[in-house]
């Protein structure tokens, strides 16, 4: 609750008797806006929600911030290495460079998280990020959020997993040159997925679109596996999360093409590849949420 209330910049260490806050970075103003947060809270529950929020823009920003086109993602799989490496029971990176990773949770199925490393085109060096509500876009050139949002929504999903009744294997795949034909995918480890019962890709545009299937040809998975992730919307109170066979070329079909049952997942961006391409942060922390409703409610069964 106190690492929510914290005004950006500020920090905060624990320890069995002592609470130290550093607030050098954010100034001596920060200890009033704390304070003030802590009060609200402690009249208005709902509050919790906008800091969480809040919190969650920030950590969408920083990820904004890392440059790494197609080939050039090592900058972006470094930072997400430094991140995992406390809170994953195995990290590395394969021969394509992809970062992979795996966090035990109990018994039960496998399932594989993943978005991509590599943006469009690099980003513009002096660009600043504009704000309108909950939505953000680029001053110059193209946001990025296709896939940082993905990346950001995973991390976030990994952060809450021990907080939700999941029992099983959780995987996680940052994939490298998506952008140019899936490439990192179609090369991943094959040891890697060989378990894996589910795969969930967070790298659609707009919101609260599941993805099963490529321009209503090619399907990621039975129809009854989509209706899972409309049941786990449903139960998270987002009963407007639905089904598409209309979608584009994105990692999910490549791990279908393995047998892996896949979908692709709306997390809030438009207009990508543009420079008016948005997001709405506020979308894609509703995709944590759609993410995490389906592993604390156990509905992705064991693959047969």
């Amino acid at each position: 609750m106190l690492n929510l209330a914290l005004p950006h910049q500020m920090t905060i260490h624990l320890t069995r008797l002592t609470l130290q806050l550093d607030y050098r970075k954010s100034g001596f103003s920060s200890l009033l806006s704390l304070a003030e947060r802590l009060y609200r809270l402690s009249e208005d529950r709902s509050y919790l929600h906008t800091l969480q929020l809040e919190q969650f823009k920030h950590r969408l920003l920083t990820w904004l911030d890392i440059p790494g086109v197609s080939k050039r993602e090592r900058l972006v799989a470094m930072h997400l290495r430094n991140h995992l490496r406390s809170s994953t029971d195995f990290l590395y990176t394969d021969k394509q460079g992809n970062v992979l990773a795996t966090i035990q949770c109990g018994v039960g199925p496998t399932v594989l998280l993943s978005a991509h490393m590599d943006t469009f085109e690099l980003k513009d060096e002096h660009r600043t990020i504009l704000e309108d509500g909950t939505t953000l876009r680029s001053s110059s050139g193209t946001l990025g959020a296709d896939d940082r949002a993905g990346i950001t929504a995973i991390l976030e999903v990994v952060d809450r997993v021990q907080n939700t009744n999941f029992s099983g294997t959780l995987k996680l795949a940052f994939t490298v040159q998506e952008e140019i034909g899936c490439r990192g995918a179609e090369g991943i480890a094959p040891a890697f997925i060989q378990d894996v019962d589910a795969a969930i890709v967070v790298d659609r545009r707009g919101t609260r679109d599941i993805v099963t299937a490529c321009r209503n040809l090619i399907p990621f998975c039975p129809s009854d596996f989509g209706s899972l992730f409309e049941e786990a919307g449903r139960l998270a109170g987002m009963p407007d999360w639905k089904t598409t066979t209309n979608g584009g070329s994105s990692d999910a079909k490549v791990f279908a093409g393995f047998g892996i049952p896949s979908v692709n997942l709306s997390v809030g961006y438009k207009h990508e590849h543009t420079e008016h391409e948005t997001v709405d942060y506020a979308a894609t922390f509703e995709t944590v949420a759609l993410i995490e409703s389906i592993l604390h409610h156990q509905l992705i069964p064991l693959r047969t």
